[in-house]
């Protein structure tokens, strides 16, 4: 039989058939409501907290200098920032409190960063210019605080002890996971600075520890206790483990749902069959052959089960959608796949059952 034939009389048999056809129709499209309803959740879920967990705040690593022992100079902050497992990287010298030179000592206090390393990887400059090694820019919230009217002027540090002026070039917003730089005013390092600590933002959080490795192999401190690390290693592993609870909970749900209704349209295809079986014999006996009749019988069903994947999907999707976890396109279209050919796979044990039969058998009446 060609295959436009095979086609159409498929066709013709699934919607003589209605009610074998409106079942597996139904039952796809339960298993794919069904599995992007629950299964789909669990992955939007998954989605989700791994995105939470590879935020760039938590993809940081903060190696201090405990002792003061100059472990953390401009050289080693270029080299931290080169290596392959760093998206960026910047020394930080402990913040001191500023405050507007024309106001003097007795204006309103703010944090002032001082950074060793490039400032496009700290923050984004919003008005003036890229300051000079010494020259500081104000965030929005610390210039509304010292009084400016624009982001120019300059500051003092607040300290009888240290004299120093900063002239202030622009303004900024910090970047992830500077995100406290908000509150103050960011200044350039001086050649030669030495930096009290080193940010490191590695490029993936599964990656932590051979970047933490690496970077304090950069230091080389003198003892284990001259140098303190907040280290992301412990969000990675975190991250692995809700990954794999999460992973192993949807694919149990899946191979649940699937298998009940593989075994639902076994049954229903079954039933068909042997109501069937004087039609399919009278085709044996006209010379059809034995894969013709399993190509027919499982094209009868493919045709209601891609219907029931497009119906099932669109309603799973609109009730994920009502709880505001819609699945990710790939795991989407991979439910409607894995449905069709669950419904394929589960037909081909009454498909051979129904070409095996002898038609002789089949049309012989009592």
């Amino acid at each position: 039989m060609r295959p436009t034939s095979l086609v159409r009389e498929a066709v013709a048999t699934a919607w003589a058939t209605k009610v074998p056809t409106t079942l597996v129709c139904l039952l796809v499209a339960v298993m794919c409501a069904t599995t992007l309803a629950t299964v789909g959740r669990t992955a939007a879920a998954e989605a989700q907290v791994a995105q939470r967990l590879d935020t760039a705040g938590a993809r940081v690593l903060v190696v201090s200098d405990a002792r003061n022992g100059d472990l953390i100079p401009e050289v080693v902050v270029d080299q931290a920032r080169g290596l392959s497992t760093t998206e960026r990287a910047v020394g930080v010298v402990v913040p001191v409190d500023v405050t507007n030179a024309v106001i003097g000592p007795g204006g309103t206090r703010v944090p002032a960063w001082t950074i060793v390393g490039d400032l496009a990887d700290v923050l984004t400059l919003t008005a003036g210019r890229w300051p000079g090694p010494g020259e500081a820019l104000v965030s929005a919230r610390a210039q509304r605080e010292l009084g400016m009217d624009h982001p120019v002027g300059a500051v003092q540090v607040a300290s009888a002890s240290v004299v120093a002026d900063h002239n202030v070039v622009g303004a900024f917003t910090p970047r992830e996971p500077f995100g406290d730089y908000a509150a103050g005013v960011v200044i350039a390092a001086e050649p030669g600075t030495i930096a009290d600590s080193l940010h490191v933002v590695v490029t993936d959080s599964s990656l932590a520890a051979p970047a933490q490795a690496a970077v304090i192999g950069l230091l080389d401190p003198p003892s284990f206790d001259a140098i303190t690390v907040q280290s992301p290693v412990a969000l990675a592993d975190l991250q692995a483990e809700v990954a794999a609870d999460l992973g192993t909970f949807g694919r149990t749900l899946l191979l649940g749902v699937l298998g009940a209704g593989a075994l639902l349209i076994a049954i229903v295809v079954l039933a068909d069959v042997l109501v069937r079986r004087q039609d399919l014999g009278r085709r044996r006996a006209l010379g059809a052959t034995r894969t013709t009749i399993l190509t027919l019988v499982l094209a009868r069903t493919l045709l209601p089960a891609l219907l029931g994947a497009v119906i099932g999907t669109a309603a799973g999707l609109w009730i994920a959608g009502q709880w505001a976890a819609t699945p990710p396109a790939t795991f989407t279209a991979g439910t409607a796949t894995l449905a069709v050919l669950a419904a394929l796979a589960s037909t081909l044990p009454p498909a051979t059952y129904a070409a095996g039969r002898d038609p002789v058998r089949v049309l012989r009446t009592p």
